[in-house]
C-alpha cells in the first residue's frame, strides 16, 4: 500500500513538473501581447498598447490546481498605464468548490471599492482603486512581483515610487481571475511622494485631499476602472470580441 501511495505521489510530481514547464512555454519572459491574453478559456483584456511579459510564475494551490501569475510592462515607457499583474488558474477547478472571498473587495482604507458579489465558493465580482508602492524589499525569488521589478530595472524602466492601481476580481465555482493595472502618476507630471510608506503615503486616501490635482487623478483612474470592468467581466466569461493576442 505504501509503495502504491509513493508511486502515485511521484506521478503527480512528474505531471506537475510537465504542466509547469508547458505553461511557462506559453508565457515566456519577453513575449509581447496586445488586445488580450488568453489563459484557458478566459480572455484577459489589456489596455491599449503593446505589452511585454516581465515575469511568469506557476504555483499550485492546496488542491494541486495550477495558477499562472504574469507581470507585463507597457512597451511605451511614458504611458500612464505602466504595468499589470494577472493571476488566474490555468485549468478549471475540478472540485467545483470555488474560492475564498477576496479581502480587497471589502477593504475600507482604499480610494474606492465596488463589490457586486462576494460569495464564499461562489460568484465574486468587484473592482477597486488603491495606491501601491513600486519599491519593496526582496521577498524571495519565487515572488513574481520581485521578478517583475528586477526585469524592469534590467531593462532600464523608470518606476514611480507609488502607482495608482485599478484592481479587478472575478471568480465562480471553477475559475478565478485577479487583474491589477498600475498607473504611473509621475508620467503625468506628479512629483514622487515625500512619504513613501503605504500608511503615510502622499497618495493615501486620507491624505490626497490637500491636493486637488491628486484627487482629480484618482477620480480619472476610478472612471477608467469603472468603464473597464465590463470588459474584464466579458473576458472572464470568454465573451470578448476577438482581439490580437499572439505573442511576438
Amino acid at each position: 500500500m505504501t509503495r502504491i501511495i509513493t508511486l502515485f505521489v511521484v506521478i503527480l510530481l512528474v505531471v506537475g513538473c510537465q504542466t509547469t514547464s508547458e505553461a511557462l512555454k506559453q508565457y515566456p519572459v519577453g513575449a509581447s501581447y496586445s488586445g488580450e491574453v488568453l489563459i484557458g478559456k478566459k480572455q484577459i483584456p489589456l489596455p491599449p498598447g503593446d505589452w511585454e511579459i516581465f515575469a511568469s510564475k506557476i504555483k499550485y494551490n492546496s488542491s494541486q490546481l495550477p495558477f499562472v501569475s504574469l507581470i507585463l510592462g507597457n512597451k511605451d515607457r511614458q504611458s500612464p498605464a505602466l504595468a499589470l499583474h494577472i493571476h488566474s488558474n490555468l485549468e478549471a477547478s475540478w472540485s467545483g468548490n470555488g474560492f475564498v472571498v477576496y479581502r480587497y473587495c471589502s477593504r475600507t482604507n482604499m480610494h474606492h471599492v465596488f463589490d457586486r458579489d462576494s460569495l464564499e465558493g461562489g460568484e465574486q465580482e468587484c473592482w477597486f482603486v488603491n495606491h501601491s508602492r513600486m519599491t519593496r524589499p526582496n521577498v524571495g525569488g519565487s515572488n513574481v512581483l520581485v521578478a517583475g521589478l528586477e526585469r524592469a530595472k534590467k531593462l532600464g524602466v523608470k518606476l514611480p515610487v507609488t502607482a495608482i492601481t485599478a484592481g479587478f476580481r472575478f471568480a465562480n465555482s471553477y475559475d478565478l481571475l485577479n487583474l491589477r493595472i498600475y498607473f504611473n502618476p509621475e508620467a503625468e507630471g506628479f512629483d514622487p511622494p515625500k512619504q513613501s510608506a503605504w500608511a503615510t503615503n502622499d497618495w493615501h486616501k486620507d491624505r490626497i485631499y490637500t491636493d486637488q490635482k491628486k484627487v482629480a487623478y484618482v477620480e480619472k483612474v476610478k472612471k477608467w476602472a469603472e468603464e473597464f470592468f465590463p470588459k474584464v467581466e466579458a473576458g472572464f466569461k470568454g465573451k470578448l470580441a476577438p482581439a490580437r493576442t499572439a505573442a511576438k
